[in-house]
């Protein structure tokens, strides 16, 4: 603001205003994410161990359980040791994905093939514009990731190589899974299989994938309030904090709690009807991350290096872009908060997992799936 002629107090005025705008959104947006991923592997858990008949809630608390000790991995950088599982997890969990496509090939042999374009509405449109904002939502984590670096002039390189890698695998997944499956692909594509042994193995994988997953969209926030309460996440006995116990018996308590509010939130949502991973992702995705992906790095950019000398294209790329950002997340609020009201309460004790060949609206429902 006082580059742009505000005066100091002004500035001073505005600044925690902003800071406190900003944490909250990255707050709600990851603290969503965690939750979307634990429905997530709620779903895989259930829709692999199918004889074990047990309640979505229940699913969830177990997650909750098992899901436990990864959060209390103190840092983002003490995470390196078990990155390397969901890296593999990904490659495996392709492989089943283009795997099952193309033996099954759903818009050349089954009866009566995918269909495109039948139930789109101003909902699932803006739906679908929260959903392609959560694929790009990790931006508001880059300030963590980044302060843990050890070598953080790095930082354009792993942007390159990340980007490099994952919109081409974003564009492939998109492109085949709609010509496959078209209008009934689901948020869940592995319900979109058959059940057979490849799937089984894709959901294990992906279920690490999402174990990690709670861990990295939890960290920022956990790290933040431990921070602000005085207790410093790097350090484990040696200490004792004001609280009269060490560092690691502080998180063990208060990441727990912290966890067992998502799980809570998880089995909520695992109790109602409809495609839930696609409306909860659509939610996160408009609540913060259109706004840390989209407009608010060229926001942040204005404020900092455009001045009069600025050209006017750059001040229209700006504005339009703002527009468009601000638009993605109103409309992807909309859509999702719509479709979630509009979802009602399924007694799901025990849940029960419709594989998509055996639903009358799928592709190869008449015909079925050979192999």
């Amino acid at each position: 603001m006082m580059r742009r002629g505000a005066d100091e107090s002004a500035a001073h005025a505005w600044e925690p205003r902003v800071e406190l705008a900003t944490l909250c959104l990255q707050f709600v947006t990851y603290y969503l994410d965690a939750t979307v991923q634990i429905v997530y592997i709620s779903q895989y858990f259930g829709q692999t161990f199918t004889g074990v008949k047990m309640c979505g809630a229940s699913w969830a608390m177990l997650i909750g359980a098992l899901a436990l000790p990864i959060v209390q991995i103190p840092t983002m950088h003490d995470s390196g040791r078990v990155v390397l599982l969901p890296c593999v997890s990904v490659i495996i969990t392709l492989s089943v994905f283009f795997g099952e496509i193309f033996t099954t090939r759903p818009w050349e042999k089954c009866d009566p093939g995918p269909t495109y374009g039948k139930i789109v509405t101003s909902a699932t449109v803006f739906n679908s514009l929260g959903n392609f904002a959560y694929g790009f939502g990790g931006h508001g984590l880059y300030p963590e990731e980044l302060r843990e670096m050890k070598n953080p002039e790095d930082w354009p390189k792993v942007l390159n190589l990340t980007y490099g890698t994952m919109v081409p695998i974003y564009v492939l997944v998109m492109y085949w899974g709609y010509k496959a499956y078209g209008d009934f692909a689901k948020g869940n594509i592995n319900l979109n299989f058959p059940k057979n042994a490849a799937n089984i193995v894709s959901m294990m994988m992906q279920s690490v994938q999402c174990y990690y997953g709670v861990f990295f969209t939890n960290i920022a926030l956990m790290m933040r309030i431990e921070t602000h309460l005085g207790v410093d996440p790097t350090e484990r006995w040696a200490v004792v904090t004001k609280y009269g116990v060490t560092p690691a018996v502080f998180r063990l308590v208060f990441r727990t709690a912290f966890l067992a509010t998502e799980v809570l939130v998880a089995a909520i949502f695992l109790a109602v009807s409809g495609d839930v991973i696609l409306d909860l992702q659509s939610l996160a995705g408009a609540v913060g991350m259109t706004a840390m992906t989209y407009f608010l790095p060229s926001i942040i950019h204005y404020a900092f290096n455009m001045n009069e000398r600025s050209s006017r294209t750059e001040h229209i790329v700006v504005s339009i872009n703002f527009v468009m950002g601000l638009f993605i997340m109103l409309s992807g609020l909309y859509g999702s908060l719509d479709r979630l009201f509009s979802s009602k309460y399924e007694n799901q004790c025990p849940v029960r997992y419709v594989y998509s060949p055996h639903d009358p609206g799928d592709p190869c429902y008449a015909s079925g799936i050979r192999y």
